[in-house]
């Protein structure tokens, strides 16, 4: 398999498990608190199978859990900006000027939403909700408008797991969103 199926397949291997590993009881605070976001399955999965779930006490609080779930994002979110770079400097398909492009653009995007991440960290440890509301703000549009910019060309994706990987991504960002509104 080529260096660039492996970057792919890999990732989206391991959210299709996730979906079958939401079956298993999470700790009771966290199905509580994943009970009450958009995609419950794919967060309750985040913490079982990602290793910072696994230290996430039983009694750990919503801003606990939180801020975990965030750092799990982040990593995904950076394990699908290497795929996209992965793509467009080494894919096994030469790509169109327009292909291209989007792939920056939306790479460019998940950047940005890592780094907005990086600011609702700190503004939940500060206790600053107004600012975390407006940086959670500017992380959904930034996967937003990756979104955006694949679909408008994705019958030429070269790969269209990698599409699906950007959705699961929006989507955790979205489960982020819910569980800020909980610690509001």
């Amino acid at each position: 398999m080529s260096p660039i199926m492996n970057n792919v397949a890999l990732p989206l291997s391991f959210f299709i498990c996730l979906s079958f590993f939401s079956l298993l009881n999470a700790s009771p605070d966290i199905t509580k608190v994943c009970e009450k976001v958009k995609h419950k399955d794919l967060c309750i999965s985040s913490f079982k199978e990602s290793y910072l779930g696994r230290y996430v006490p039983d009694n750990a609080d919503v801003k606990a859990l939180a801020s975990v779930i965030i750092k799990i994002t982040v990593n995904s979110a950076s394990d699908v900006s290497r795929n996209l770079k992965t793509t467009v400097l080494e894919g096994p398909v030469p790509l169109t000027p327009e292909v291209r492009a989007k792939y920056g653009i939306c790479d460019s995007e998940v950047v940005s939403a890592m780094k907005e991440l990086d600011k609702v960290r700190t503004a939940m440890e500060f206790g600053n909700h107004k600012k975390e509301k407006l940086n959670m703000e500017a992380a959904l549009t930034n996967t937003e408008n990756c979104v955006k910019e694949l679909k408008q060309v994705e019958a030429q994706l070269p790969d269209k797991k990698q599409f699906d990987e950007v959705i699961v991504l929006k989507e955790l960002f979205e489960n982020i969103d819910d569980i800020i509104e909980m610690v509001g």
